[in-house]
């Protein structure tokens, strides 16, 4: 069975197991490190997972991928989305972008983005399939890596 929860301080240790595990297994694809990471004390994995919206995909029981979405001056972007290797092409990216725009959509937005790592085509047709397009911007995250931005318009 697949799902998706939203989390709060009190999942903080399901929240840091499944972000760590996402920078072990592909550090590549975030502006972050796991080194950096695993520096991180309870307050801050707490605070991280009372941020607006930050959800763990499960499959089976088991928590198998994260992703979120925030707000900043008035721009929404989904970050931090990944699901481990074996949940990949199960659905779970989908159902973790419904609800990440779900929150967009409760706060009165319609617009909503996200960046995604040149190389990763893979991920990159995932969220064209869900209805984001490129908007043309390219940002800078680390040792000369950079993503793509995509956006989309909600109904």
């Amino acid at each position: 069975m697949l799902s998706v929860t939203r989390v709060g301080p009190t999942d903080w240790e399901r929240l840091r197991r499944v972000r760590l595990a996402s920078l072990a297994e592909s550090p590549e694809m975030f502006g972050s490190t796991l080194a950096r990471e695993e520096a991180f004390d309870e307050a801050e994995w707490r605070r991280r997972a009372a941020r607006p919206a930050t959800f763990l995909a499960t499959c089976d029981g088991e928590d198998v991928g994260m992703g979120g979405v925030y707000e900043v001056d008035g721009t929404w972007t989904v970050a931090g989305m990944w699901l481990a290797p074996d949940a990949r092409g199960s659905g779970l990216v989908d159902l973790l972008l419904g609800a990440c725009e779900e929150v967009v959509r409760a706060a009165g937005a319609h617009r909503v983005q996200l960046g995604v790592m040149e190389d990763n085509p893979r991920g990159r047709r995932a969220y064209e399939r869900n209805g984001y397009a490129p908007t043309g911007e390219r940002v800078h995250v680390r040792d000369g890596r950079h993503e793509v931005m995509l956006g989309k318009t909600l109904g």
